[in-house]
């Protein structure tokens, strides 16, 4: 097989060692993100953390969550969030081994200060309240490792006409250097893939012969080799029209980008928007990704051991199984147990046990194995529910409804009371029964909430039971006493009524 060269393969990753022992060429890494943002990953809870992170990731900060905030989440619905998962699951352990005895609110407090001085949650100051967001490097790296740990078997077939449709463009007039770059890019990593799947193959092998059945092995081949390392259209890898055909075309126009005005119109855009006018850097920016894409040119080589390495794991699966198949189960320890029987045994015991008679005879064969009839199937039978279920359940909607408050219990609560005048204050309700009792606690949960700064959100639901009224809290610190609720002062007023301060 054709290797690269040594400095085609180092090229964007090494360099000179500096004085430090650091390697000066080296991607920048903890220049982009925070240098301690692995703590947590690399802990005894490690599982435990990323699993706290993937979820926050999805209900926060991901791109399947809504639209965050722009100034970020206030830090309580972060720990709230935390506090659901380790109520629902809790497998954590300290790091010392003992479990956490700590309540709920302090461990999802320490968790997020964890995740906060790691670097994966930023905490700012917004006037009097801490609201919370995610670096968007962070959120960068965190969406490349879920992506890396969801990799599903690799469709050579849409990344070749991804390549091949990229440098279309390129070649029919449109020079930018960062379509060329992605296509490079997706040509490195289809090589990177199909390098890395032989030894996938091979270290597979070993880990499915400790399984201890025949049935588990063969569970674990088709879900874990057929089903996630092989590569989806492998099949129709060697079909003539597969896109595996259009290398050619491929090599092709890289080598029209190599030379003439295409090469100029590409070194003056990566001059222009990538060096900041470094010609040198601009050449091997250009030279490095015609690079990539010339080693498509291994590609059958990487096949061919592909196809190696898959027929060498089907011979050794299909041994194994005829083996598992046909040796009866702990042979070793059968034959063990047999010699030491016959090495044991007197000698008239070891004679041929038979019984006196003809061997062949008819009387002497096994009858024959009658099949059992089938047992008839039934529907399932249904029980209907006794009086007593039939009563609760009608005790259990009417408890409910009693408790529960619409437009119209409202319209017909504040109606009764509010008939002839223009405004009310809470001390003139009268409360009868629950239903009375519920419309009053509504009504002073809609100007307390009302009082606040902005006023009732537009989202609110308790917005809709406001008919053709309005309630203000009259005085925060003075309360009113009707033998039920104990509570600040509020006043209802009929819609297009004067204020009564302003009548006045």
């Amino acid at each position: 097989m054709k290797t690269a060269p040594a400095s085609a393969k180092m090229q964007g990753c090494a360099g000179q060692a500096g004085s430090g022992g650091a390697m000066q060429g080296s991607a920048p890494l903890f220049e982009v993100v925070p240098a301690g943002i692995f703590g947590p990953l690399a802990s005894a809870n490690r599982r435990n953390y990323w699993s706290l992170l993937c979820r926050l990731f999805d209900e926060f900060f991901g791109p399947d969550a809504p639209v965050p905030p722009s100034h970020g989440f206030p830090r309580r619905e972060i720990t709230a969030a935390i506090e659901r998962y380790l109520l629902a699951d809790d497998p954590w352990e300290d790091e010392d081994g003992q479990a956490p005895d700590a309540p709920l609110n302090v461990r999802a407090s320490a968790i997020h200060d964890r995740f906060r001085a790691a670097g994966w949650l930023r905490q700012e100051r917004i006037g009097a309240r801490e609201m919370v967001t995610m670096p968007p490097m962070v959120a960068q790296l965190l969406s490349t490792l879920v992506e890396f740990s969801e990799h599903g078997p690799t469709f050579v077939s849409a990344k070749m006409r991804s390549v091949e449709l990229q440098l279309q463009q390129v070649a029919e007039g449109r020079m930018d250097g960062g379509i060329l770059d992605e296509a490079a890019d997706q040509a490195r990593r289809l090589l990177v893939s199909l390098a890395s799947m032989g030894l996938q193959v091979r270290d597979l092998m070993p880990e499915l012969s400790k399984a201890e059945t025949t049935a588990q092995f063969a569970r674990q081949w088709f879900e874990r080799y057929v089903g996630q390392l092989f590569i989806g259209d492998y099949a129709e890898l060697h079909r003539a029209d597969h896109p595996m055909a259009r290398r050619s075309s491929i090599l092709a126009m890289v080598q029209q980008l190599e030379s003439g005005a295409p090469r100029e119109a590409l070194v003056a855009w990566y001059r222009e928007h990538v060096t900041g006018g470094d010609e040198a850097r601009a050449q091997q920016r250009l030279a490095r990704s015609l690079g990539r894409l010339r080693e498509l040119e291994r590609i059958d080589d990487y096949l061919a051991r592909l196809d190696e390495d898959i027929r060498q794991a089907n011979r050794r699966a299909l041994a194994f199984l005829d083996y598992r198949l046909r040796a009866p189960d702990k042979l070793d320890v059968l034959l063990r147990r047999a010699c030491r029987g016959v090495l044991s045994a007197p000698e008239e015991a070891l004679r041929l046990p038979v019984a006196p008679g003809p061997l062949m005879d008819e009387a002497r064969l096994r009858p024959p194995q009658r099949k059992p009839a089938p047992i008839p199937r039934s529907a399932n039978a249904t029980a209907p529910p006794t009086p007593e279920q039939l009563a609760r359940l009608s005790l259990l909607r009417r408890m409910k409804r009693a408790r529960l408050v619409n437009a119209e219990d409202m319209a017909r609560y504040v109606g009764r009371h509010l008939q002839h005048g223009a405004a009310l204050e809470s001390a003139q309700l009268g409360i009868d029964g629950i239903e009375d009792l519920r419309a009053y606690q509504t009504l002073l949960t809609l100007a307390l909430r009302g009082n606040r700064i902005g006023g009732l959100r537009r989202e609110d639901p308790l917005g809709r039971l406001l008919r053709g009224f309005r309630v203000e809290l009259l005085d925060a610190g003075d309360s009113d006493d009707n033998d039920y609720l104990r509570g600040p002062r509020f006043r209802i007023l009929r819609v297009g009524a004067a204020h009564p301060l302003e009548s006045a």
